[in-house]
């Protein structure tokens, strides 16, 4: 297997996905690659420290991983050496035909093992992120599903159609300290490896965050107790509802993956975007380059680059990277900086 050390580029679609797993786990040391459809590490998305020799330290990951199961997501303890570091995990974004990325997390002491609620959100973030992909691979550059515009969820009453299987749920008490939990049996593939973890006290701190917010209005009076729903980062849907019982409040969470539709037609007609400019948007979603796209579509690489400025003019986005967040429905954030080259 040959190596290449270019980066990802800043308009792939994993770009949103991996920063916000590193927003919900945080790790002292991570890697990311892209794998192409015969399984090269065609590219590498590092932290800014990174020392230059993590292509082959993937590789031989992916390797040992694969040994383990030939095909399929996979969501296991790190199999390489840890070094200084104290536990690790790999994730490796696959279907049943191909594997799309590769991404390991690793933690010293001082972060302390992964929490139980942490490797759910992660094993979530697996399934949610190897079904975009999948679907990205199979659809290509003009063969995206054209659906109802009503198929895209628009705003937080409509998530609940653009839901799959796989959730967590917990209760909280006032203090937001988790008294209860239970996570889906798929959820637990994690158990199986050995990876040293301990039992989470608290929701990692961004969906914490949303949990808050949700909350934010509740009362002694019932009625400000309302159902609450939220969409913190692109794979996952946060729920809340009041529970209430002889010692008082507590607070019920539902954590589900979101899985957007396969659809264009419906970020085209919400942000105005033309048929050429939808050409250019579904080659952007494939990871193309743009000087690729305009070789395809037979237009000059400046009129691919208008194309793609009046996309991010109309969607309101500051970059390729927001745009493809965007209407993907994935949120983007003022993180995404440090992925540029």
């Amino acid at each position: 297997m040959e190596f290449r050390s270019d980066f990802v580029p800043d308009s792939d679609p994993a770009y949103p996905v991996i920063n916000a797993i590193l927003r919900v786990v945080p790790a002292s040391r991570w890697a990311f690659a892209r794998l192409t459809p015969d399984g090269e590490l065609a590219g590498l998305l590092l932290e800014p420290l990174g020392n230059g020799g993590e292509l082959p330290r993937l590789k031989s990951e992916y390797d040992r991983q694969r040994e383990k199961a030939k095909k399929g997501p996979r969501i296991a303890a790190m199999l390489g050496p840890l070094g200084e570091f104290e536990s690790g995990i790999t994730l490796l974004f696959a279907d049943a035909e191909a594997s799309f990325g590769i991404l390991t997390l690793l933690r010293t002491s001082e972060l302390g093992p992964f929490t139980s609620s942490e490797i759910s959100v992660l094993a979530l973030s697996l399934d949610a992120t190897s079904e975009r992909l999948s679907a990205l691979r199979l659809d290509g550059p003009g063969r995206y599903a054209l659906g109802d515009a009503a198929d895209q969820p628009s705003d937080a009453a409509d998530l609940e159609a653009s839901q799959a299987s796989g959730e967590s749920f917990y209760v909280l008490d006032p203090d937001f300290q988790i008294v209860l939990a239970w996570t889906a049996e798929q959820q637990r593939r994690i158990a199986l490896t050995g990876l040293r973890t301990r039992i989470a006290d608290r929701l990692p701190g961004v969906l914490e965050e949303a949990v808050r917010e949700l909350i934010a209005g509740w009362r002694s009076d019932p009625s400000t107790q309302k159902m609450g729903i939220a969409h913190p980062v692109p794979f996952l849907v946060v729920r809340t509802q009041p529970m209430s019982g002889p010692a008082g409040l507590f607070i019920g969470v539902r954590i589900d993956r979101f899985t957007p539709p396969k659809s264009l037609r419906s970020p085209a007609a919400r942000f105005h975007i033309s048929p050429r400019e939808l050409q250019v948007l579904a080659m952007l979603l494939d990871g193309e380059k743009l000087e690729t796209i305009a070789q395809r579509l037979h237009i000059a690489p400046s009129t691919v680059q208008h194309h793609v400025k009046s996309m991010v003019d109309k969607t309101e986005s500051r970059n390729r990277t927001e745009l493809i967040a965007r209407v993907l429905g994935w949120e983007a954030t003022g993180e995404m900086g440090r992925f540029s080259r």
